[in-house]
């Protein structure tokens, strides 16, 4: 990945700016305190999208207020700006012309351009920068985890309060979990992986959780399935055996229900010829045809009854209401009035009503006897139409039973009948319970997920995550100790043979009988020097995968001559011996040797020329480095030429 910054450019609400700009390789800014140097990096990381803003408050603060960087990616000028923490940190992204300098950027660049969100803006970035790793999750957790610009950018600055520190190597290290972001990380990074690894390394975590599942059913069911699987092959036997019939009992469950549907029939002619089987079978479909025409003169017999006695029941009826009739019979025709003596004609339509009514109750139970008497006499001739066929089924069953006796051996035969019978009963009770899924035959489906498993294993094999990681380990390690033989190490060290450990990213010196973290090691000198060989190293590494790395290749270092000079070189040699001066003027002058031919031999070697930029005290004036210190002196904020500086 080819990309540097351009330039940082800060304006105010007025549109006054002010910039510093970058080229690739080495850049210097150089100056005195107070000038605004060390608010560059925390100007790059507010810019990077930092979820709070640590510009140092005072004179740029006041100034800024609207924050920007000019960030050349590949062929590609993307520009970031972002307001001041105080009127609430939006930020705008846009891309522009690759020819695009600070003196070309002005506030109205931005004037009408749409204000994002802080994470979009990452996310632009990350796209840019050709991170698309969305999903880093492997435990299959419900929230999604993304590689992140932010958890770049640790591999990228040195503070200065890092750059001689023995107890922190990496930026926002004192965070737990940023740390075990960063250094999981790492393999996207470097461009070992990217998103494929991790879906098929997700993929494989749920069929393995499916595994499981599936063998706790397998262990749950394997005692049930053992007890029925044995039963059902023992009645099997026993089935196969009662027909004579040879049976296999090597089978599977799916192939002992297949079974259970053509299951063989007895051989009859083992107890008598073919014809008496034939006579045999005739006569009990006969009797089966008799008993069928039994039951329907039984039902015909048992309507008719009923019909029968709710007649009775309703010549009892009508004879109730007759004998009623009689007893209000009129005792005479002509009924007078005891006052008048007139004829009553009323009572006397009455009486004409009530005869009538009288004849035709007489009627209705002499017709309803006569037709009651037709039911008896239907139930009689069917009474005797059943009588004929239970005969004939008497004497059909006499047939069978003489054949059984004379032809058959009917005991030996019924009983190997009832224990057939009983038998693939069984079979098909328990055929029934394994399909009504008592057993869960999870077998195949165990198979299918291993032979998936297997197949995900082989696929993220080929990615050889470790043996890649493996090989980072020993790059890093060869190119750290190769830079610090050029540096100043204390002599107890050597021969140095510097270590990191991948998992933790710690850093030790491992002597023979011992290892020696950073944080045991004293003199800042050590610290100093382990941080810049580190460092240069993961920048090596990270342009030696170029295309496939999405890690921007910019190192900051702040103030890396502090321990040498912490004011500076003048203001100290004026309070140190000249030997003392002069061992530290030759410690400074390595560690600035080293930094410039190292990016130079990683374009040389790679093809790329990373960005460094430093920012320090020493101006070089008395290095011997001073003419390539001079070339890549960016700014010089001091003696009357800090007017261009930030402040």
């Amino acid at each position: 990945m080819k990309s540097y910054i351009k330039a940082i450019v800060i304006f105010n609400k007025n549109g006054e700016r002010r910039f510093v700009d970058f080229k690739e390789g080495v850049n210097i800014i150089t100056g005195d305190s107070k000038t605004g140097k060390s608010a560059l990096v925390e100007i790059i990381d507010y810019c990077l999208c930092s979820s709070r803003c640590t510009i140092p408050k005072g004179k740029i603060t006041d100034f800024g207020d609207l924050f920007s960087l000019i960030f050349v990616i590949n062929e590609q000028v993307v520009i970031i700006g972002r307001e001041r923490w105080e009127i609430g940190g939006k930020m705008y992204f846009s891309t522009g012309d690759k020819s695009l300098n600070a003196e070309d950027l002005t506030i109205d660049y931005f004037e009408y351009r749409q204000k994002h969100s802080v994470k979009d803006v990452q996310y632009f970035i990350e796209k840019q920068l050709g991170m698309e790793v969305d999903n880093i999750e492997i435990s299959g957790g419900k929230n999604p985890k993304k590689a992140s610009l932010r958890n770049m950018v640790s591999y990228m600055f040195q503070h200065q309060n890092l750059m001689a520190s023995k107890f922190a190597l990496f930026y926002r290290f004192s965070d737990f979990y940023k740390r075990q972001d960063v250094i999981q990380q790492f393999p996207i990074f470097a461009g070992f992986i990217g998103q494929e690894y991790y879906t098929k390394t997700l993929e494989l975590t749920d069929q393995r959780k499916k595994l499981k599942r599936l063998q706790k059913y397998e262990r749950e069911n394997e005692s049930v399935d053992k007890k029925i699987r044995g039963e059902l092959i023992t009645v099997f036997k026993d089935y196969y055996a009662l027909v004579n019939t040879p049976f296999v009992a090597k089978k599977s469950i799916s192939d002992l229900i297949a079974l259970s549907y053509e299951l063989p029939d007895i051989d009859l002619s083992e107890f008598s010829s073919k014809d008496i089987i034939d006579r045999y079978n005739a006569l009990a479909k006969e009797i089966e045809d008799l008993r069928r025409q039994e039951s329907e003169l039984i039902l015909k017999i048992s309507e008719l009854k009923d019909a029968n006695h709710i007649g009775y029941k309703y010549i009892e009826t009508l004879s109730d209401l007759g004998n009623k009739t009689n007893i209000s019979k009129p005792q005479k025709n002509d009924y007078s009035c005891p006052l008048c003596g007139n004829l009553c004609d009323s009572i006397e339509h009455l009486n004409d009503e009530l005869s009538e009514a009288t004849n035709w109750l007489n009627n209705e139970i002499n017709f309803t006897g006569s037709y009651n008497s037709g039911f008896l006499e239907d139930i009689r001739k069917l009474e005797n139409e059943r009588s004929k066929i239970e005969s004939n089924i008497k004497k059909v069953y006499g047939y069978i039973k003489n054949i059984e006796r004379t032809y058959l051996s009917s005991e030996s035969l019924n009983k190997i009948q009832d224990k057939i019978s009983f038998a693939k009963a069984k079979i098909h009770l328990y055929v029934d319970t394994i399909k009504n899924g008592t057993i869960d035959d999870v077998n195949k489906e165990i198979n299918e997920v291993t032979d998936i498993i297997n197949k995900l294993n082989a696929e993220i094999g080929v990615f050889n995550i470790e043996s890649k990681i493996s090989n980072a380990k020993q790059e890093l390690e060869t190119n750290m100790n190769k830079l610090a033989k050029t540096l100043d190490f204390e002599e107890e060290f050597k021969p140095l043979n510097l270590n990191i450990d991948m998992e933790t990213l710690d850093l030790f010196h491992k002597s023979k009988t011992d290892r020696i973290y950073l944080s045991e090691m004293g003199s800042g000198a050590n610290w100093v020097s382990c941080h810049i060989s580190l460092f240069l190293s993961f920048l090596r590494l990270f342009a030696k995968q170029k295309e496939n790395s999405p890690m921007p290749l910019i190192l900051f270092f702040d103030q890396p001559s502090q321990v040498y000079f912490p004011q500076g070189i003048k203001n100290s040699s004026e309070q140190e011996e000249e030997a003392t001066k002069q061992t530290d003027l030759e410690a400074v002058n390595k560690m600035y040797t080293t930094i410039f031919k190292e990016i130079n031999d990683i374009k040389k070697d790679t093809g790329i020329l990373p960005q460094i930029i430093i920012v320090d005290h020493v101006d070089g004036e008395e290095l011997e480095v001073k003419s390539q210190f001079k070339e890549y002196t960016r700014r010089n904020w001091r003696k009357g030429e800090a007017t261009e500086a930030l402040i």
